[in-house]
């Protein structure tokens, strides 16, 4: 995680999405991607475990995008102030390569932010960065602590209320936190050592957490749902072709009898129309008195 401190001179007063876009931008000014080195293995494998699990849980989305260590700049015309989080969500914007991500061109902050804490940044994602990203209007912001030992709890969440942040409770008492914003619950686990963020889909009740592992059952599964659903459309139309056929042989049979029928009733109008004629032609009784 990196971050560049807003100063008075950058920037008088943190300003929000609505007045970033109103400002004028200079031709020349240019937004410079970011650059990251992961502060430990535990601490690099945390942020791509996490952005891997969420890029993966929303790849269907066209208009979600989930990027790793994109720099966040959020006062337009100034280069100098900006975010970088480890993680990022953002929904209602479409999915797609950027080196930076601006507010005034996106027209709005990130949804979800991730910050895994280390040694030289966990104060300051404690306090000021959790200012600034309160400011610019983050909905949530998660902390993650992959050693154990930086934070009093290895994962918190925060809520935005009323320009701040509330921390998130625990699901029913348990060790799941609720995110509303991305409809999915979270928890820490050891991995190797290191502390991971685990995701759980309250609808599903499936748990995954970006590892290599995991992908490759969620991918297996998906495969053997698709081919269960396939089987399922296949057993269906076998079904609907057995049902259209006996309808078809009804239909013949209902037709052919109909015509059975109207012969008959044919045959019978004939043999009253020649009784008919026989009767007019006949000559009358004799009278025996």
């Amino acid at each position: 995680m990196s971050f560049t401190p807003t100063t008075e001179a950058d920037a008088p007063a943190l300003t929000s999405p609505a007045a970033a876009t109103a400002a004028p931008e200079p031709d020349d000014v240019e937004y410079p991607e970011g650059q990251w080195v992961a502060q430990s293995f535990w601490h690099g494998d945390a942020v791509r475990q996490a952005a891997t699990a969420l890029d993966h849980h929303f790849r269907q989305r066209q208009d979600t995008l989930v990027a790793m260590e994109v720099r966040v700049y959020y006062v337009r015309g100034n280069d100098k102030v900006w975010l970088q989080p480890d993680v990022q969500v953002v929904f209602g914007v479409k999915r797609g390569n950027r080196s930076s991500y601006k507010i005034w061109e996106e027209d709005k902050a990130p949804d979800f932010v991730l910050e895994v804490a280390s040694p030289s940044t966990a104060e300051n994602d404690a306090e000021h960065k959790a200012r600034e990203y309160a400011s610019i209007g983050v909905r949530e912001y998660w902390r993650l602590d992959p050693t154990g030992s930086l934070m009093s709890s290895p994962l918190e969440g925060y809520v935005a209320c009323a320009g701040s942040f509330d921390e998130v409770e625990p699901v029913a008492r348990g060790q799941w936190l609720r995110s509303e914003v991305l409809g999915l619950e979270l928890r820490s686990a050891r991995q190797a050592g290191a502390t991971v963020v685990v995701f759980r889909d309250p609808e599903t009740g499936e748990e995954f957490d970006g590892s290599l592992a995991v992908l490759e059952r969620r991918r297996r599964a998906a495969e053997d749902r698709a081919s269960a659903e396939a089987e399922r459309r296949r057993a269906a139309e076998d079904r609907a072709s057995a049902e259209a056929k006996r309808a078809s042989a009804e239909a013949k049979r209902a037709s052919a009898e109909a015509k059975r029928a109207g012969a008959a009733e044919e045959r019978v109008r004939a043999l009253e129309k020649q009784l008919r004629s026989r009767a007019a032609h006949s000559p009358p009784p004799e009278d025996e008195s």
